[in-house]
């Protein structure tokens, strides 16, 4: 019997989804902070041609995860529809706080891992665009409520830098 490996394509929902996703898992987005996050990483991906510009070579877990069984669609659609009570807080003593560079590193590294290929301008271009975005929603000064296994990660090593 052959085995035949499945192929997943992600599409630019899939992309958005992930992206808007992972942050709304750690800092509780807003309604609002949500529909602004989508059009930003809209116009993002627009810019560095994902996923026209492509197949991707590999593809991070959270994509996957995204494209499958899309785990970031369900979590945003259901913080929406259950009408919970989430916080949104600024970072106070005792709170674990990550630099806005790591989660900067984080997110680019979804996007190099799929597209290394990148140039040193997209790269540039894509770190101080997600910079923008997390700055907009008030990060470093704003509280996560969970920080991804890639965060942690790259924690060790970025902001052992700073």
């Amino acid at each position: 019997m052959d085995i035949v490996p499945l192929r997943v394509v992600p599409e630019r929902h899939h992309w958005i989804n992930t992206i808007v996703g992972l942050l709304d898992q750690a800092f509780n987005l807003t309604d609002d902070e949500q529909v602004f996050a989508i059009g930003f990483v809209d116009k993002l991906l627009d810019l560095i041609q994902i996923p026209d510009r492509g197949d991707p070579v590999a593809l991070p877990i959270p994509v996957v995860l995204e494209v499958s069984a899309q785990v970031y669609t369900t979590q945003l659609d259901s913080a929406r529809g259950l009408d919970l009570v989430r916080p949104v807080r600024a970072v106070r003593q005792g709170d674990v706080q990550v630099s806005v560079e790591t989660w900067v590193e984080a997110l680019l590294s979804l996007v190099l891992t799929a597209y290394p290929e990148f140039s040193p301008a997209e790269r540039l271009i894509t770190a101080k665009s997600f910079r923008d975005l997390l700055d907009s929603i008030g990060v470093p000064d704003r509280a996560a409520s969970f920080l991804p296994d890639d965060v942690v990660r790259i924690a060790r090593d970025v902001d052992t830098r700073w």
